[in-house]
């Protein structure tokens, strides 16, 4: 099972930190690969779906809202193409609010083969999406 995490302080409160993560308007601003994103997270069972373009591919996905807690936490599961889960962990902490992103996937297939490649993109991509979080909520002031 590929598992990657990642963290950064944000100044800002938690409910901000929340409210800005669970908007899908905002997806486009701080996720990488990221071309499109709608619906809306609202509660467990709400739906978004999410158009990605890297490498010359591009795909859409549904992500399920699976657990729906402001201003802690926020996760989703993805059922297709492969089992996935995002979750989002958001807690005061001096100096701001830390926001821990964490994504787990089962691999099966040729992605198996490349789970070590696939590991170290994830967090790559992680860390790099939460750099440009903290950029975007840190600049609304």
């Amino acid at each position: 099972m590929m598992q990657a995490r990642a963290s950064v302080l944000i100044a800002c409160t938690p409910q901000a930190a929340f409210d800005y993560i669970a908007d899908s308007a905002n997806d486009r601003v701080w996720r990488t690969y990221l071309t499109s994103s709608n619906g809306r997270a609202s509660g467990v069972g709400d739906r978004i779906t999410q158009t990605y373009s890297a490498q010359g591919r591009t795909q859409t996905i549904e992500l399920e809202v699976s657990e729906f807690s402001p201003p802690e936490r926020l996760s989703y599961v993805l059922h297709k193409p492969t089992r996935a889960r995002f979750a989002f962990l958001i807690r005061p902490e001096e100096g701001g609010t830390r926001v821990s992103m964490s994504a787990s996937a089962t691999l099966t297939g040729p992605a198996a083969l490349f789970e070590g490649r696939v590991q170290t993109e994830a967090d790559k991509v992680l860390k790099s999406d939460l750099g440009t979080l903290k950029i975007a909520l840190e600049s609304r002031g």
